[in-house]
């Protein structure tokens, strides 16, 4: 008997991740216009009760954990909640308090912990320990997708925005805040790297590069990661989901910081990565 991971696609979990463990990722939605994204959508009550019951009707699946963008931010973990009421306890969720692979990477050890035996309950409170110790930073063009899809204030957006410069951000507690502010988008990615040192001196730490049409950029940052820690092919690059793009804007770079609880689970190469 197995316990099944679920999830949403702000995770940015890389496939080879997603086929190996047997996670089920659901899609967030972009709304379009004139072919063109212009807001989000939460996953429904109905859509995920619907992948629920098809994984639990499978004999060898005990149980199912998901885990979600945060409540913060979406609307889909109270959707998971409402859909888990349904299956008497067989279902458990947690509200990951974070985006990206911050909490992906706690979603695959999850996955990877349960196929090797973990039952729901311990894979549950695994799941809610790595995602409350995870932390995302972030440096951005501007905080005006921020603005606009209603993540940050005005008085934010305009701090940041003001004589050109380039705000960093960090998602901490489920909520956006901004951590610094820089000139150039070579200072601020200076910043950033200031903010995350101690956590990833760590040796015990998944980090992940994060962009939005900004790879050379990644590649840049994941090398200067890689010389502050003795782990460096610990050190990944993914792309951001449409969703977080969509919030973050083009020319994003984030890193995001995530124990490691067991070093025999596979990481992926440092190389570009296809994303589920």
């Amino acid at each position: 008997m197995t316990i099944r991971l679920v999830t949403d696609s702000s995770a940015d979990l890389p496939v080879e991740w997603i086929r190996a463990f047997g996670i089920t990722v659901v899609g967030l939605h972009v709304m379009e216009e004139d072919e063109r994204a212009v807001s989000t959508a939460a996953v429904t009550p109905d859509e995920l009760a619907g992948i629920y019951d098809a994984l639990l009707a499978d004999p060898d699946c005990s149980g199912v954990v998901s885990v979600h963008l945060s409540r913060e931010l979406s609307r889909t973990w109270q959707s998971a909640v409402d859909a888990a009421t349904r299956f008497g306890g067989r279902v458990l969720v947690s509200d990951s308090r974070g985006a990206g692979m911050a909490f992906g990477a706690a979603v695959a050890q999850c996955a990877w912990a349960a196929n090797n035996g973990l039952g729901l309950s311990a894979t549950y409170e695994l799941a809610e320990r790595l995602c409350r110790g995870a932390s995302t930073f972030a440096a951005l063009e501007s905080l005006e997708n921020l603005r606009r899809g209603g993540r940050i204030s005005a008085l934010a957006a305009l701090f940041g925005s003001a004589l050109s410069m380039r705000p960093v951000i960090v998602l901490r507690s489920g909520s956006v805040e901004l951590a610094a502010k820089a000139r150039t988008t070579s200072k601020a990615h200076a910043r950033l790297r200031t903010l995350l040192r101690d956590e990833v001196a760590r040796g015990d730490v998944l980090v992940v590069v994060h962009h939005h049409q900004a790879w050379e950029r990644a590649e840049e940052m994941a090398t200067e990661i890689r010389k502050e820690t003795q782990f460096p092919e610990r050190v990944i690059i993914v792309d951001f989901d449409e969703v977080l793009a969509w919030h973050l804007g083009p020319g994003t770079v984030g890193v995001s910081v995530t124990e490691l609880v067991d070093t025999e689970f596979p990481i992926p190469p440092a190389s570009p990565q296809e994303v589920g």
